[in-house]
């Protein structure tokens, strides 16, 4: 008994030894993702496996091909916790990933014919990505418990969300999923830290106009739609033009929360007759610690 259980024993240890590459996240990652990227896309200085669906990527560089107008990017990390890799290997989308990104730079000039410090006076940005979702099969679920960008010292936008009646076969059926897939909740906060104060003067300098002028053609235009509701549109429109005018200083985040009242997809959206029906239907509330009561202006004449 003795010698069959250290025979035992070696042919294991043989086994394991013997055992594919491909049992740890970053084995993984390099044969079903690095390995079908065009050469010198993706760089990176160090990286370790996290356990059997994870990995973690240091000191990256993502170089884009050179017809994308674009230039490198460089990242400090990219943490994978969690992904779908059996998802890959069969070459059909991961039904979950929970992974982030951090310290995106991206110089002011990444992209051709747009210079961020020209514009707005940013030197560079410096980005954080999350990326949390999965999709149940069975239930025909979609959670998005977390897409977040951060733009550090500038802003942050958060999106969450829960779908009901989808499948990945929808994701090439858009029909399909228009009139099918339902909305169960969602939530989306902006919170501005500086970046409204730089780009909305920079945006309406390169329209001719002053950033006064760009509030009062956005109240213009937002008054149109406002005319063919009641009060659930003039609540929206007062607080999306509040944190509008307080730009320069916002007075907290801007939150609009998705709730609807039963199962609504995006045909119905489509179908409605008014915003106020549409607002109905998605359950739809704005918040804004700055919100005051609004009035719509005429867009200024630019013709003149």
């Amino acid at each position: 008994m003795r010698r069959l259980a250290v025979a035992a024993g070696a042919w294991l240890l043989v086994a394991a030894l013997a055992a594919p590459a491909g049992a740890d996240g970053l084995a993984k990652f390099k044969e079903l993702i690095e390995a079908k990227l065009p050469p010198g896309t993706l760089e990176y200085k160090d990286a370790k496996a996290l356990g059997d669906n994870g990995f973690m990527l240091s000191g990256v560089t993502v170089t884009p091909p050179q017809d994308a107008g674009s230039k490198p990017a460089k990242i400090k990390a990219i943490t994978v916790d969690n992904a779908d890799f059996a998802a890959l290997e069969k070459e059909t989308p991961p039904s979950f990933v929970k992974m982030r990104v951090e310290g995106i730079e991206i110089p002011a000039d990444a992209t051709e014919g747009v210079n961020l410090k020209e514009l707005a006076g940013i030197d560079k940005l410096i980005a954080d990505l999350q990326l949390d979702y999965r999709l149940d099969a069975d239930k025909k679920t979609f959670t998005l418990s977390r897409l977040e960008l951060d733009l550090n010292g500038l802003a942050r936008l958060e999106l969450s969300m829960t779908l009901d009646n989808i499948s990945l076969d929808d994701v090439n059926q858009p029909d399909k999923a228009m009139s099918d897939t339902t909305l169960r909740t969602a939530s989306l906060v902006y919170d501005d830290r500086s970046l409204l104060a730089k780009a909305l003067p920079a945006a309406a300098k390169q329209q001719g106009m002053d950033a006064a002028a760009v509030i009062a053609m956005a109240k213009g235009m937002a008054g149109g739609v406002t005319a063919q509701g009641g009060p659930a549109t003039q609540a929206v429109f007062d607080a999306l033009i509040s944190f509008l005018e307080d730009y320069e200083k916002p007075k907290g985040p801007l939150r609009l929360t998705f709730s609807p009242p039963e199962k609504t997809t995006a045909e119905a959206i489509t179908n409605a007759k008014n915003p106020d029906e549409v607002i109905k239907a998605l359950g739809l509330t704005v918040s804004y610690a700055g919100t005051r009561k609004q009035h719509a202006e005429a867009a200024p004449d630019r013709t003149r």
